[in-house]
C-alpha cells in the first residue's frame, strides 16, 4: 500500500433523504401542499430556509411564520400524517442502493444511518424497500441535538455503531459519510470524515458544487462499486 492511500474503511454513514431514497421530490412539494390547505401559496424555494432543521422545528417555524394551525404541535400532527403514508407507500430506493449495500455488508463495513427525519418514518420506508437490515443503527439529529449544520449526528451515530459492533471508535479519517446535502457534506469534511458527495437532481445543490466538496462524487450508487471507496487514495 502506497502512503498516500488510505486504510479499508471502517465505518460507513448515509444519510437517508435523497441520498438512499428518492425522497426530496416530496420534500419540495409536500410544504406547499400543507399550507396550501390554509390558503396560502408557497414556492418549493421557500422550503430552503428550514431544509436543515429536525421537523418540529422546521413545523414551529412556519406555524410562526405564516400562523397557520392551530398549535404547532396540532401543524406536526397534520403532517406527520402525510408523511407516514408517503415514506410507508411511495418513496422509491435510489438506483444502485441495494446492490452498494450489499457489497459493503459482505466486505464486513458497519453501518449506520443519520438523517434529520424522525427515525419512524425512515424505518417504514427502508423497511419496506427491503433494506432496513443493513443498519443497526439510525441516529437523528433530534438525538444529536444539532442540525447537520454540524457534524453531533455523525459523530453520534458513529459512537452508537462502534459500541454496537464492539469495537472502538475509529478516526474520521477511516470513516465515509455518504450525503447530497451541501450543509452535510461541509460538516462531515469539516470534521475530517472521507465523503461522497451523492448528486440529487431533485434537491437544491449544484451537481458541480457537490463535485467540489466531496472525495468521490457519483450521480447514481450504480455507478460506484465498493473498490472505488477500497483503493482510493488522495488527489483520484
Amino acid at each position: 500500500m502506497s502512503d498516500t492511500q488510505r486504510t479499508a474503511p471502517r465505518a460507513f454513514i448515509f444519510d437517508c433523504d435523497g441520498t438512499l431514497i428518492d425522497s426530496m421530490g416530496m420534500w419540495l412539494t409536500i410544504y406547499p401542499e400543507l399550507v396550501a390547505r390554509y390558503g396560502i401559496s408557497m414556492t418549493p424555494e421557500d422550503f430552503a430556509a428550514t431544509e436543515s432543521l429536525a421537523l418540529p422545528d422546521e413545523i414551529a417555524y412556519y406555524h410562526e411564520k405564516l400562523g397557520i394551525g392551530e398549535s404547532a404541535e396540532a401543524l406536526i400532527a397534520e403532517l406527520r400524517g402525510m408523511l407516514t403514508d408517503r415514506y410507508a407507500h411511495t418513496i422509491p430506493l435510489r438506483e444502485g442502493v441495494a446492490g452498494f449495500l450489499g457489497q459493503a455488508r459482505a466486505a464486513g463495513i458497519p453501518m449506520a444511518i443519520a438523517t434529520s427525519t424522525d427515525e419512524d418514518l425512515v424505518r417504514s420506508a427502508l423497511v419496506r424497500l427491503g433494506i432496513d437490515g443493513f443498519f443497526p443503527v439510525l441516529v437523528t439529529t433530534a438525538e444529536a441535538g444539532a442540525s447537520k449544520e454540524h457534524p453531533d449526528v455523525y459523530d453520534l451515530a458513529l459512537e452508537r455503531l462502534c459500541a454496537a459492533t464492539g469495537s472502538e471508535v475509529p478516526a474520521h479519517r477511516d470513516v465515509w459519510v455518504f450525503e447530497d446535502a451541501m450543509f452535510g457534506l461541509a460538516s462531515s469534511g469539516s470534521a475530517g470524515y472521507r465523503r461522497v458527495g451523492v448528486y440529487d437532481p431533485h434537491g437544491r445543490a449544484d451537481r458541480e458544487v457537490v463535485r467540489s466538496r466531496c472525495e468521490i462524487f457519483v450521480d447514481e450508487f450504480s455507478e460506484l462499486p465498493l473498490e472505488r471507496i477500497l483503493s482510493f487514495t488522495e488527489g483520484e
